[in-house]
């Protein structure tokens, strides 16, 4: 059996998702045709290679055997593509990274427009990691893509992260809001106003839901939206409290639009940002530059 071969790749699919129905709507294609295509698979090897646990499917023992092997077959052929690149001194290629929403604005205007003016002809791939059902750090250790930007704190042997301080967290609100003009504001206050959040994959939002926990306040938010910059408009609206730092917001805290509001919790008073790649991969140079580019910005 090719390892390589586009059954391997729909179970992968499948065990990422968590059922052949959410991968079919990650890949956008009909259910029945991974279901098929799994059962080949299956038949060949003559055992399961999936089972139920719970409403998911999980692998079975012989599934993760033959993921893992796929997995660490897709590596190889990405390591090659980079050294031959690398070797023939292609200046053209792709860059892919998992940039979280609320780097997205600095990452535009601080690290593209370089990159773009040394690799012009490079592809590069922004990929926000609320939309995958990975997390982006799972997604570089798999080479799903060669960089990420990510938010909380982040240990992994497969990878190297360096990391880096992003300020308080904070309660943005509108200038008519009543939490406005306030210094501080406490976790207790905040549990009595309308919330603002994001998905909970989202880093951003393990990092506010662990907020709250601490402070001992279980909330419900009267808004939930995937996009930072959504919950950054809904809260100019005067609609609600949005939670992220005072950089992710900068537009439109100097545009007078928003105040960020320290959050009064000791959890709260320095949140992490991390750069991201896999130990061992070598880089193709385009991304190796971008790379050194927002190492030299932390």
């Amino acid at each position: 059996m090719d390892i390589l071969d586009k059954r391997a790749f729909y179970l992968h699919e499948v065990c990422n998702c968590g059922g052949i129905r959410a991968a079919s709507e990650h890949l956008h294609i009909n259910p029945s045709v991974i279901s098929r295509q799994v059962r080949s698979l299956e038949r060949e090897l003559g055992m399961a290679l999936l089972e139920k646990q719970g409403r998911h499917v999980v692998p079975t023992e012989a599934g993760k055997l033959v993921e893992d092997s796929f997995l660490a077959q897709r590596r190889l052929n990405s390591e090659l593509s980079d050294t031959l690149s690398r070797l023939n001194n292609l200046q053209l290629g792709k860059v892919v990274v998992s940039v979280g929403d609320g780097f997205v604005d600095s990452f535009i205007h601080d690290v593209m427009q370089k990159v773009a003016e040394q690799y012009p002809d490079v592809l590069i791939d922004i990929r926000t990691g609320i939309y995958y059902p990975q997390e982006p750090h799972e997604m570089v250790a798999n080479d799903e893509v060669d960089i990420a930007v990510t938010y909380g704190p982040v240990s992994d042997p497969r990878l190297v992260v360096h990391s880096f301080e992003r300020g308080p967290l904070c309660a943005l609100v509108a200038p008519g809001h009543p939490l406005a003009h306030a210094q501080s504001v406490s976790i207790a206050e905040l549990a009595r106003h309308k919330l603002i959040f994001l998905p909970d994959v989202s880093g951003t939002q393990r990092f506010v839901n662990d907020v709250f926990r601490a402070g001992g306040q279980l909330v419900t938010p009267a808004y939930r939206c995937n996009l930072h910059s959504i919950s950054r408009r809904m809260a100019c609206a005067g609609i609600g409290v949005a939670f992220m730092t005072a950089a992710a917001a900068g537009k439109e805290v100097a545009a007078g639009e928003l105040e960020a509001i320290p959050i009064a919790h000791p959890m709260a008073e320095a949140s992490q940002g991390n750069l991201v790649r896999r130990a061992g991969r070598r880089l193709s140079p385009a991304a190796g530059y971008l790379w050194k580019v927002m190492l030299s910005m932390q």
